[in-house]
């Protein structure tokens, strides 16, 4: 695969992105003649290490982590347009495929809405999220970073909507996006993004960058994102 450099951008911020929301004290990012390597130091959303690949070919791919010996659970990401090489040849089962997409928040704008959306503020109540949820969604020891940012959506006073994002230098990432199930299509997380859009960009930001699933594909397409790869998980579990 040649390499595209709209496409090496978006990827290192994402990598950036992904490392900077899910780091934990033993965080590293290792990079390996084209292969990004985040090595969390704990399981992080049901993986320990993962590999982003998006220009490297899949002997060098599995040399690589074969020469690590890695014994945990970790992740295979690959981002193409085409169908990759096929992993599970080697062991490994496909998780889910996604979108990598980017906004240009300079000519961006928007409506604003009536819905319940807040920057969760206080350790009290990412306290409550988190229990709501029933899931540490909100790192209480992040809470205070500058760049970091939890919000939530609202509906009669009660939680149903979540999400992050992390803005280095004049890139917004947007992350852990989740709606309630009973709660979807109501325009609540379409409210959530558009809130969190319009904060990062009075902070600055003039481009965002997320991973999208298929299910929110259309929704993003809808707030202004256009896609940049596909991109193919696979996971390995010890």
């Amino acid at each position: 695969m040649g390499e595209k450099p709209e496409l090496k951008k978006a990827v290192d911020f994402f990598v950036r992105g992904e490392y900077y929301c899910s780091r934990q004290p033993a965080s590293q990012v290792h990079d390996y003649d084209s292969i990004k390597h985040l090595a969390f130091g704990a399981h992080v959303d049901g993986r320990t290490d993962e590999f982003v690949i998006y220009n490297s070919n899949p002997a060098h791919v599995m040399d690589t982590i074969n020469k690590l010996d890695i014994k945990k659970d970790y992740w295979i990401t690959v981002f193409s347009d085409d169908e990759p090489y096929r992993y599970d040849a080697e062991g490994y089962t496909i998780k889910s495929t996604e979108f990598l997409m980017l906004l240009n928040l300079e000519s961006w704008s928007v409506e604003t809405d009536n819905k319940s959306i807040k920057c969760v503020k206080t350790e009290e109540e990412a306290r409550r999220i988190n229990h709501f949820f029933n899931k540490t969604l909100i790192d209480l020891k992040k809470l205070n970073d500058p760049n970091l940012h939890f919000y939530v959506g609202e509906e009669n006073g009660q939680p149903v909507s979540h999400g992050s994002f992390a803005r280095l230098d004049k890139t917004v990432f947007l992350n852990n996006v989740f709606t309630s199930k009973i709660h979807r299509g109501k325009g609540i997380a379409k409210a959530l993004c558009r809130k969190m859009l319009m904060d990062a960009k009075q902070e600055g930001a003039v481009q965002s960058v997320l991973v999208s699933s298929q299910i929110g594909h259309p929704l993003y397409l809808k707030l202004g994102y256009r896609d940049v790869s596909k991109m193919w998980v696979y996971e390995r579990k010890s």
